[in-house]
């Protein structure tokens, strides 16, 4: 099950909620922080950045810019059954669950990311709800990385 993430969207609902728009680049660097669940796609409207390629990878996330066509129609193209949607886009969502994929609130995505919040390095895990998956990737990472 891949997440895939309407990133515009979602930075539309960030910037409502907390009324700053964290941009592209803030959004990755939240979804990193935050433990996102894994494999993560997000897609963003327009052209990648200046010097950045159509599709990259930032740590465990890969990211894709729409370029010339719409978000909305490469995240249709993407979506196999069993993954799941993060848009609060209706129309994306129906056409997305029409092949078998899960949709998921914008606010309940970040809301989830609160609660699986990564350690800090120096802090020990609580014994009770350690994220398992988090410390296989922390120990499966080279150091400096």
């Amino acid at each position: 099950m891949t997440w895939i993430l309407d990133g515009n969207n979602l930075l539309g609902h960030l910037a409502e909620g907390e009324g700053r728009d964290p941009g592209r680049e803030g959004l990755l660097e939240r979804l990193l922080a935050g433990a996102a669940p894994s494999p993560l796609t997000v897609v963003f409207d327009g052209p990648p950045p200046e010097g950045r390629r159509g599709g990259e990878r930032r740590g465990r996330i890969a990211v894709s810019y729409a370029g010339k066509v719409k978000a909305d129609d490469v995240i249709a193209g993407l979506v196999r059954p069993g993954d799941t949607v993060v848009t609060a886009d209706r129309e994306l969502l129906a056409r997305c669950r029409e092949k078998g994929a899960r949709g998921m609130e914008p606010g309940e995505f970040l809301a989830s990311l609160r609660k699986r919040r990564r350690p800090r390095r120096d802090e020990k895990p609580a014994s009770e709800g350690v994220d398992v998956e988090f410390w296989l990737e922390y120990f499966r990472r080279k150091p400096g990385r």
